[in-house]
């Protein structure tokens, strides 16, 4: 769905209301959507059972890990191939890694799988999976 910074409220209280509606549930988000899955299970912790990111296009701040609210939720964040060679992409992984790391600092469960270092090629952000 295209997205404008000024919905951002909007679609973040869909997704907790979604959330609400239809968890205890694993979340599994793609690009745009990795914020505000991070929210909604920031929002309820004792509604997610995990959430598995896809090249999130964006993360909480560090800090919003705090408390070890999610230290039951565990999380995994999954990036493709070319993520190096595009300069949007590279300002979006740092987000990532610090929330991962905040995450793991407070008792969580917060894997990063770079999927070509686990030896499956072929894939970037709207590429699918080739098994060679």
């Amino acid at each position: 769905m295209p997205r404008w910074l000024t919905s951002d409220a909007q679609i973040q209280a869909a997704y907790n209301q979604l959330v609400q509606k239809v968890c205890r549930c694993v979340i599994i988000v793609h690009g745009q959507g990795g914020n505000f899955a991070f929210n909604a299970a920031l929002t309820a912790p004792d509604t997610v059972k995990a959430l598995i990111a896809i090249e999130p296009s964006g993360a909480p701040k560090p800090e919003a890990a705090g408390g070890g609210k999610l230290k039951g939720v565990p999380h995994d964040v999954v990036w493709g191939e070319y993520i190096a060679q595009n300069a949007l992409w590279m300002r979006f992984v740092p987000a990532s890694q610090s929330y991962a790391a905040a995450l793991r600092a407070e008792g969580g469960v917060a894997d990063w799988w770079e999927v070509p270092k686990l030896g499956v090629a072929g894939n970037g952000h709207m590429h699918t999976v080739t098994c060679r």
